[in-house]
């Protein structure tokens, strides 16, 4: 069993890798501030994410809410980034310990597998409101709700793919699971 998790290693790591290079290029930009040039566009992000018109309206500096909310966004990021690889390498791993060698058991993986996305999901979402919708963060005010709204589906459908493709790469190979269609990926007989 230990032989069949470090084989599926890699691959899980391929499959975050995907995801999780541009996530923290763009996390490293994103606390570098608005000010830094980068292959991102800040001027986008402020336009987009940001209720620019309220910000200048209240009275508030641009510049100075730009930066926090730059900083916001890049700490929303990397809390997203790392539950999402948290989760999908307890999986991984996890998937090896299912007993599931028998036919009908592949129920119990699929059940388990569509229970364990679902709490992933529901942890984006949360780590999503907490940091946008909370006085934890003073950036958090210069959203509206649409922009809100937006920026939470966005992080947690790049995120949601993220887990589902480290998961469909690094599940357990040798296990009969017609969920995540491990046993039809190319390369399981190299596993």
């Amino acid at each position: 069993m230990i032989l069949n998790i470090i084989k599926s290693i890699p691959w899980y790591i391929l499959g975050v890798a995907v995801f999780a290079v541009p996530s923290v290029l763009f996390i490293i930009f994103l606390f570098a501030g608005p000010e830094s040039n980068n292959i991102f566009r800040p001027d986008w992000i402020i336009n987009t994410f940001m209720d620019a018109d309220g910000v200048v309206a209240g009275g508030q500096d641009l510049a100075e809410a730009a930066e926090d909310f730059f900083i916001m966004f890049g700490w929303l990021n990397l809390n997203l980034l790392i539950t999402s690889t948290a989760i999908s390498l307890g999986w991984t791993i996890g998937s090896h310990f299912l007993n599931i060698d028998e036919p009908g058991k592949a129920k119990f993986y699929g059940i388990t597998w569509i229970i364990v996305s679902g709490l992933c999901i529901a942890a984006l979402l949360g780590i999503n409101w907490y940091c946008l919708d909370s006085s934890f963060f003073r950036a958090s005010q210069d959203l509206s709700g649409p922009n809100m709204a937006l920026m939470m589906t966005l992080t947690t459908i790049y995120y949601g793919v993220m887990y589902y493709v480290s998961t469909v790469l690094g599940t357990a190979r040798q296990a009969r699971s017609a969920v995540l269609f491990a046993n039809k990926l190319p390369a399981r007989n190299f596993l």
